[in-house]
C-alpha cells in the first residue's frame, strides 16, 4: 500500500479494513529526490516541491514506514 497519510489516519484505515495486531516500524526520512521516483508525486508537485520548501528541509519531506499486521480470523 502506498500514499500519503497521516500514521495515525494509516493506523485507522488498516483497522477499518479488518487488520490486527498493526506494527509500524522502519521510518526512514525521504526528501524530494527521493519522493520524485513515487508516482505519487508528479512531476509538476515535485517541481513545486523544489521551488518552495526551503533548501535546507529538502531532505526530509516525507517518511516511509514499514508496516506489519494481520487479518482478523
Amino acid at each position: 500500500m502506498s500514499g500519503a497519510l497521516a500514521e495515525r489516519v494509516f493506523a485507522k484505515k488498516i483497522h477499518q479494513a479488518g487488520f490486527v495486531d498493526l506494527v509500524i516500524s522502519d521510518h526512514t526520512p525521504m526528501g524530494v529526490e527521493d519522493v520524485a521516483r513515487y508516482p505519487l508525486f508528479t512531476l509538476a508537485l515535485v517541481q513545486l516541491m523544489r521551488e518552495v520548501i526551503p533548501a535546507e528541509r529538502q531532505q526530509r519531506v516525507a517518511t516511509s514506514v514499514l508496516a506489519r499486521a494481520r487479518k482478523r480470523a
